[in-house]
This record gives C-alpha cells, sequence and structure tokens, in this order.
C-alpha cells in the first residue's frame, strides 16, 4: 500500500505517535486506530458521534471529503443553521455577525429537514434519468433493427423497380421502332407518289414552255394575248399543285417515377419527475387535443456549465432573442445565460443571495425570485446590476406577462405586480399553496400552476372592461 493511501490515527498523530487508523468520525473528522476507537466510543463527548470504517470512508466522493465541519474564521464547529443566508454558523460567528437575524434553528434540525427533501429529489432526478436513458436505448435498438429491414426492404424495392424500368423501356424501345419503321414506310411511299407526279408534272411543264414559245413567236398580238391567259392559269393551277407540307416525327417519352426517403420523429417521450425545477419554456393550448395524441421529441441537448460546486437548477426562462437563462440557486448562488446551441454566454453572481427562479422581460432585463429572502430583484443581465428590489411574501415560482410580473406567493396564491408602477394584486387567492418547489407558466388567458407533487391547477385570467383583471378556475 502506498504511503499516501494510509490514514493515520488523528489522536495517536498528535502525541507523535504514527499508528494506521482503521476507523474514520466524520463529526471529528480524523481517523481513529483501534484502540483509540473504543476510547472515542465510551467518552461522553464523543460516544454518540457515527464512526465508520476507513474503508467506507476512502468510498466517499472527494467533493465530499472536503466539506470543512469547523468554521474556518473561529475553527469552532458549526452548530447553527441560518436559513436567512443558507448559512452554517459557529456560536461565534452568531455572536459577531447575526445578532438580528431570525429563523435560526440547530444543525441537526436543519440536516434532518433539508436532506430528507433535497436527497429524496435527487434520487428521484437520477432514476428518472436512467429510466430515460434506458428507454432511448430500447428505442434506438428497435430503430436500428427497423432501419435494417428498411434497408434490405429498399433494395428489393429499388430491384424490382430498376427491372419495372427496363420492361417498360424495351417496350418503348419496341414501339417506337416499329412506329418509326412504320412511319419510315409511309413517308416512303409518299415521297415515291410525290416523284411520280412530280415527273409528270415536269412534262406537263415543258409542254407549256414549248406552247408559250410557240404562241410568243408566231401567233398575232391577240392570240399572244389570249393563249397567255390561257398558259397563265395553267401556270397558277400547276404551282398551287406542289404541296410542301412535311410530317414531322414528334416521340414523347415520359418520366417513369421518383425515389424519396421519409424521415419520421421517433414516438418516445421523454420525462423528468423532477422537471418542474425547470420553468416550462412554452405552453401551447392543448384543448382541442387529446392527450394520448400529444407527444415530444427530443430536438437538442446540452450541459450547463459546472460552477465551483453541483449545479442545482431550480429555474430557468427563454429571452425573445433564443438565449436561455437558469437559476443555479443553493450551492453556486449564480444565474447562468447561454446561448442557443448551449454555449456559455455569461454568468451574473448573486451571492450570498439564492436565486430560485427567474423569468425574462426583454432581451437584456429579467426577474427573480430569492429563496428564504422574500423579495424580487429585477436583473439589468448586460451590467450584471439589480436595478429594483421589490419587498413581497414568501415567493417561488415567477413568470412574466404582458408588462406583468406574477409569481407564487406561500400561503397567499399568486401575485401579480404591475411594472409601470409597480402597484401588487392578488390574481388568485390560494392557501393551499404551500410547497417550497411551486412554479407557474402563461399560455394565451391560462395561468398553470405546479408543485413538488403531482398537482397542476388551471386559471382562466380575464380582462374586465375596466382594465382589471380577473381569474376563473378552467
Amino acid at each position: 500500500m502506498a504511503a499516501s493511501d494510509v490514514t493515520l490515527c488523528g489522536i495517536c498523530e498528535s502525541q507523535h505517535v504514527s499508528n494506521v487508523a482503521n476507523y474514520w468520525c466524520p463529526e471529528c473528522d480524523e481517523g481513529l486506530c483501534s484502540p483509540c476507537k473504543n476510547y472515542h466510543s465510551v467518552s461522553k463527548a464523543s460516544r454518540q458521534h457515527g464512526i465508520i470504517s476507513i474503508d467506507d470512508y476512502k468510498k466517499l466522493p472527494a467533493e465530499i471529503c472536503k466539506i470543512e465541519q469547523n468554521c474556518k474564521e473561529h475553527d469552532r464547529k458549526f452548530q447553527i443553521f441560518l436559513p436567512r443566508h443558507d448559512q452554517l454558523c459557529c456560536l461565534i460567528c452568531i455572536t459577531e455577525n447575526h445578532k438580528e437575524c431570525t429563523g435560526m434553528f440547530p444543525i441537526d434540525e436543519a440536516i434532518k429537514s433539508r436532506s430528507s427533501i433535497l436527497f429524496v429529489s435527487l434520487e428521484k432526478s437520477l432514476k428518472d434519468i436512467e429510466k430515460n436513458i434506458e428507454r432511448v436505448v430500447k428505442d434506438r435498438e428497435a430503430n436500428f433493427i427497423e432501419i435494417k429491414q428498411q434497408h434490405l426492404k429498399s433494395l428489393n424495392v429499388i430491384k424490382d423497380t430498376r427491372q419495372k424500368i427496363n420492361s417498360r423501356l424495351d417496350e418503348l424501345e419496341k414501339h417506337l421502332i416499329n412506329k418509326l419503321n412504320s412511319t419510315e414506310t409511309q413517308l416512303k411511299l409518299k415521297i415515291e407518289t410525290l416523284l411520280d407526279n412530280l415527273s409528270e408534272k415536269k412534262n406537263e411543264i415543258e409542254i407549256l414552255k414549248t406552247n408559250l414559245m410557240s404562241v410568243n413567236q408566231h401567233g398575232s398580238d391577240l392570240q399572244a394575248f389570249i393563249g397567255s391567259k390561257m398558259l397563265e392559269k395553267d401556270v397558277a393551277e400547276e404551282l398551287n399543285y406542289i404541296d410542301d407540307k412535311i410530317i414531322d416525327i414528334l416521340s414523347n417519352i415520359t418520366g417513369f417515377g421518383s425515389i424519396t426517403i421519409e424521415k419520421s420523429q421517433s414516438s418516445i417521450v421523454i420525462s423528468v419527475g423532477h422537471e418542474q425545477q425547470a420553468q416550462i419554456f412554452t405552453a401551447v393550448p392543448l384543448r382541442s387535443q387529446s392527450i394520448d395524441a400529444i407527444h415530444a421529441s427530443l430536438i437538442s441537448e446540452f450541459s450547463v456549465q459546472a460552477g465551483k460546486r453541483s449545479l442545482c437548477i431550480t429555474g430557468s426562462s427563454v429571452f425573445p432573442d433564443g438565449r436561455m437563462i437558469f437559476a443555479d440557486c443553493y450551492f453556486n448562488k449564480r444565474l447562468i445565460i447561454v446561448q442557443g446551441d448551449g454555449s456559455l454566454d455569461t454568468e451574473i453572481p448573486l451571492s450570498p443571495l439564492n436565486p430560485f427562479d427567474v423569468t425574462c422581460i426583454d432581451d437584456k432585463m429579467v426577474a427573480v425570485t430569492i429563496n428564504n429572502n422574500n423579495k424580487i430583484q429585477i436583473i439589468d443581465t448586460k451590467t450584471k446590476q439589480v436595478t429594483k428590489t421589490i419587498n413581497i411574501g414568501t415567493s417561488r415560482g415567477i413568470t412574466y406577462r404582458q408588462g406583468q410580473i406574477l409569481f407564487c406567493e406561500i400561503g397567499k396564491g399568486i401575485v401579480g405586480i404591475q411594472l409601470s408602477n409597480y402597484k401588487v394584486s392578488t390574481l388568485v387567492e390560494d392557501s393551499t399553496i404551500t410547497n417550497d418547489f411551486s412554479y407557474i407558466t402563461i399560455s394565451d388567458e391560462n395561468i398553470y400552476y405546479t408543485d413538488n407533487g403531482s398537482t397542476v391547477k388551471c386559471y382562466s385570467v380575464k380582462e374586465t372592461d375596466v382594465g382589471n383583471t380577473r381569474t376563473n378556475q378552467c
């Protein structure tokens, strides 16, 4: 075993003795040899610590092992959790920096209440992703088999079509040759007949020429005049006799057809149970369609650039110019803007605030709800500056509609803020909106609401004659 793989007993090492640790105490953040582990387990201060084997400790991810158990500033153990700042503190931190903060509670309670929700949510998302991957793999494998079958079928169709084309070309060739031979025979007969007639006419012309010369040389003036008139009539008849009309043979060949390749979208539907953490980009009215007739297809995918810590995307929206913005809430405390192809546009850090959900007002302005802060912030994404802070109740999901920001206010319902005068009005009174993961979106005159469970509510938004808004349950 390499020296770097050996973990020493922390207690022995503090006494300048090197003993290999067989156990690890996450609370003390140090290794324990077997004798020290026995003393550690019976000590009043440490008997409740959850000791694990050193082998299990080494199975933990490196990022988890690096998590600090103590306050760096005061070298004291974390004891208090502040929801307002989403921060762990020791007792000295509370005394020096957070005397006026409210809502704090022991870290043991925070671990129980927060880990249960977050871990269950993450575990469900991973299972959903795994199921989707399996479904996609099965669908593509079936599609691959279908492609092979279509390939063989297409080869047979091409072969049959080629045979039919060859057969049709042979028929056309035979027909054209027969027609060509027949036409040649008919024209030959007509030309021979015409040549015979022309030969006779030539003889008649010679007679007319002889008669014309005789009248001109030997006849009287009256005879010459009358005779020339008679000859003129005969010559005109001979000229009209010659038919210069030529029969043309035209052969038209029509096309036999064309070969096309048709593509159709897969019928597979991708769904993730925890996808309520990303706001619906576009809502299309589906009243005239059956739910069984609606299918989703994957157009494109990309990965959002990771931060210093794990991603926790809780909200998203789309700018009018096609860019997308994501709220990376708990760990990185930032807004992420990406181009339509997924490439990073910019990041907007908001620490120590936790951006929960975001909605686009125009190509540069966005509105953000802040987790555990009871505020909505209007942010200019170009300058990365907060232009307006609006104090509200505890809010979660947010969306934008025609100059008005709509958001979920826990315990109250759906509330609207008019951006022209920042007038606040309650659109939907619903005291059942209590979930930490509540989202809304707008489609035409409908408001759609969902929470972390299986509930989806629809409200119809109507404008009255005096400009007020009223809502009805869909």
